[in-house]
């Protein structure tokens, strides 16, 4: 049996600065309960603003095939999928980011810089597919 949403508070973000004033990292799912946890898809990623608003960004989401698209998480597992955000341009970010998983928006404290040291434009934020931690 499995659920189809991870609780609050069972995903996670961090990153990291990289060699080109960007920042990578990983947006993680716990799965806290005792059940198999289906996590669908790639997640989305919208950084907030210092008044809690979101930025004017996009998380560029790419459409290759993956069969299934999902990662079932064991009870006290965790899948992960690789994020970045390659520069900015815009006003402050809090760090907080909001993060879309099947559906549904969960706000979450970013483990590390608010917001790349690098500059570009607001379309380059991206994530990857989840995969199981070993």
């Amino acid at each position: 049996m499995t659920d189809d949403k991870p609780r609050a508070g069972d995903v996670w973000v961090s990153w990291s600065p990289d060699e080109q004033g960007g920042l990578t990292g990983w947006v993680e799912v716990h799965n806290s309960g005792n059940r198999v946890l289906r996590v669908t898809g790639k997640p989305g990623v919208r950084p907030l603003g210092v008044d809690g608003a979101p930025l004017a960004t996009e998380c560029l989401v790419t459409l290759e095939l993956r069969t299934p698209d999902y990662v079932d998480v064991p009870s006290r597992r965790v899948a992960r999928a690789p994020v970045g955000w390659a520069g900015w341009d815009g006003p402050p970010a809090s760090g907080q980011v909001e993060v879309t998983l099947g559906g549904r928006a969960y706000i979450v404290d970013v483990v590390g810089p608010a917001q790349p040291s690098g500059r570009g434009p607001a379309t380059n934020l991206w994530s990857s597919w989840f995969e199981l931690v070993p």
